[in-house]
């Protein structure tokens, strides 16, 4: 910690006054300060009081240059000497209340309950989460670690850090590196390894069952923000700050294709995706614009803009025929592929306008219909695709289909398990939540 930020908290992206204009710094701040609440959580999560976090000074080439993008990670809020367990709202028994609600919408056709499976505690800012393909683990991004846990009982297995895998508290204690926040994860297809970009600028690949370091990847000149496999298991793709995407071989640790040129993206890639059918490559970035590359031949085959502000998050459908992007303009967009390449064709499907902050992750479900998004106004909400006609703004039909208050700060990440009804939030509470769900009949 170079002593800027006392929650040790890295530095950040474009924010909410034009182009870039605050850094996440501020939004920090702001984030920690309450945001807009939905339900009775509100009172509760709004206790927090936030951290003063500086947003640390790059030089910059010009007035309006962006700072690199940074999870809303930044969005954390250090809570009171002596608050945490011992200040949770109890009832008039004395027992615990729960620090969470779910707000049904009583148009939906859908209705759904949910419940909380675990709380994953972690000593910094949860910046990632994701499932195992086969839905067994979880893994979170935090500050120095990539963190593994059992999905289902919630029991964490190990830490993965630059100084080799940590079993113990102790081992976490004790590491002496600096700060360096791993900003994504993703298990490969056979769920054997780990893969964990960090902002060191390189991505590591993890043997889980050998606990052993497979390989550092090198190449990127600034802090990974996004990293996905492809479906064949062979190729890892990230997204850095230093406006680039690379596709990199997991077998030998070599680059063996990079996206993007001098026609852009024109600032940090903040997310990026590979299609289910390995045919795509999707990644969005800090100047607004979703581009879609051909995974073979590194062609750029689509450009889609309409977000008003930086994409942060983007998501393919499993059925490879919609993307979605997440925008700090507060909307989630859905993009027509069957429009690959066609320039004179309406590709916005459909905007949701339903968050009241910055939309920082979305994801599809590998099952079902499900969109979920997760905001820095702390909530994350559900939404129904099926129910959106070609064009029209707004929440669909019926708009989400509910809305999970669920922590006491930003939501940065969303994941859905492919194995079951499960999904899992990380947010600047410092905490990681498995949330299980299931449909009611009408």
């Amino acid at each position: 910690n170079n002593g800027q930020h006392p929650a040790g908290l890295p530095e950040g992206l474009g924010g909410p006054n034009g182009p870039g204009g605050m850094g996440m710094g501020m939004l920090a701040m702001q984030a920690a300060q309450g945001g807009a609440m939905i339900g009775a959580a509100a009172a509760a999560a709004a206790q927090a009081p936030p951290t003063q976090v500086q947003p640390k000074v790059e030089p910059a080439p010009g007035p309006v240059a962006q700072a690199p993008p940074q999870p809303p990670a930044a969005a954390t809020a250090r809570p009171a000497q002596g608050a945490g367990e011992s200040m949770k709202a109890v009832d008039s028994k004395g027992r615990p209340m729960e620090d969470w609600n779910v707000v049904h919408n009583p148009n939906a056709s859908t209705k759904m309950h949910l419940e909380l499976s675990h709380t994953l505690e972690h000593d910094s800012v949860v910046c990632c989460v994701r499932f195992s393909s086969d839905g067994r683990f979880i893994a979170t991004g935090c500050n120095k670690t990539a963190v593994l846990y059992d999905a289902h009982t919630g029991a964490r297995l190990c830490m993965f850090s630059n100084e080799g895998v940590l079993e113990t508290q102790v081992a976490l204690d004790n590491l002496t590196c600096g700060d360096s926040y791993v900003r994504s994860v993703c298990f490969s297809p056979d769920s054997k390894l780990l893969v964990a970009g960090a902002e060191d600028k390189t991505i590591k690949v993890w043997d889980i069952h050998g606990r052993r370091l497979r390989h550092t990847l090198h190449g990127h000149t600034k802090d990974i923000y996004s990293v996905d496999f492809s479906a064949d298991g062979r190729y890892v793709v990230s997204g850095s700050g230093d406006k680039r995407a690379k596709l990199w071989d997991v077998t030998t640790g070599e680059c063996v294709r990079t996206f993007g040129d001098e026609e852009g993206p024109k600032d940090g890639v903040t997310s990026v995706a590979v299609s289910p059918d390995g045919r795509w490559i999707a990644a969005g970035s800090l100047d607004r614009m979703v581009r879609l590359w051909d995974a073979a031949s590194g062609a750029l085959v689509d450009k889609y803009d309409g977000h008003n502000d930086s994409v942060y998050s983007v998501s393919f459908s499993p059925d490879a025929k919609l993307l979605a992007s997440g925008s700090l303009d507060k909307t989630i967009k859905l993009w027509d592929l069957s429009t690959v390449g066609n320039r004179t064709a309406t590709k916005c499907r459909h905007t949701f306008q339903g968050h009241k902050d910055f939309v920082l992750s979305v994801v599809f479900a590998p099952q079902g219909p499900w969109l979920i998004s997760g905001s820095k106004d702390r909530s994350v909400q559900f939404w129904d695709p099926r129910h959106v006609g070609s064009g029209p703004v707004g929440g669909g039909e019926e708009g989400p289909v509910l809305i999970l208050q669920g922590h006491q700060n930003s939501v940065i990440s969303v994941a859905h398990s492919p194995a079951a009804r499960l999904f899992a939030t990380g947010s600047g509470d410092k905490r990681a939540r498995i949330w299980r769900y299931h449909l009611l009949d009408r």
